[in-house]
């Protein structure tokens, strides 16, 4: 970063892409406003964006939350897609491990209903763990894999089925406005880059 202010002679912000799209919903999109938020992007791989009291979560790097480790479903023999962990987030519902599993890309299987409740399967297991630890007050959920229209509400029916009414909160009462899709017309990303330049210039005023 140090080497990018110096050429360019302008404070310079520097975080994880997920995060930027974490930091543009909340900032200008559907999770302004609220001081605890989710951007969890699924496609070539899975990330994680949190908020929590008004500040992107780094601790002593950043959050992998791709890396979720999971229970694979009894009726799954798929191994899982991720080198490190096998049946993490990433290894067992990213694009990549759809197409390893079924043999063919997500857009090519969107009439095939036991692809998709798979995937919900798992995009809940993990929302669900995300709920329990960070109490998320929104969760966005972005990517190419969220791009099929009918995920969605399954993801929505799979986390309250997996809550199994343990928590019960008025957010989760209309989940519909709880996991939601992002608001930014995929412009997340570049207004959360945005927002951290703002953010480094303010802070060298």
């Amino acid at each position: 970063m140090g080497v990018l202010k110096d050429a360019l002679k302008v404070p310079v912000g520097f975080d994880t892409d997920v995060n930027g799209s974490a930091l543009g919903e909340a900032t200008w999109g559907i999770t302004k406003g609220l001081e605890n938020s989710m951007y969890i992007t699924i496609g070539t791989g899975v990330g994680a964006g949190i908020i929590t009291n008004g500040t992107l979560l780094h601790g002593m790097l950043h959050p992998e939350g791709g890396h979720l480790l999971l229970s694979k479903h009894p009726d799954d023999g798929y191994e899982g897609k991720c080198p490190y962990h096998k049946t993490c987030l990433e290894g067992l519902a990213s694009g990549p491990a759809i197409e390893a599993r079924w043999g063919k890309k997500g857009a090519e299987l969107e009439d095939q209903k036991e692809v998709w409740e798979l995937e919900a399967y798992y995009i809940a297991q993990a929302l669900v763990d995300y709920i329990m630890v960070l109490s998320p007050q929104r969760i966005i959920l972005g990517g190419g894999v969220m791009h099929q229209e009918h995920m969605m509400p399954l993801v929505r029916e799979e986390v309250k089925r997996q809550l199994a009414g343990y928590i019960k909160t008025k957010e989760l009462e209309d989940i519909e406005d709880y996991i939601v899709l992002p608001s930014l017309n995929d412009n997340q990303g570049i207004m959360g880059a945005l927002k951290l330049a703002v953010n480094e210039y303010q802070l060298e005023k």
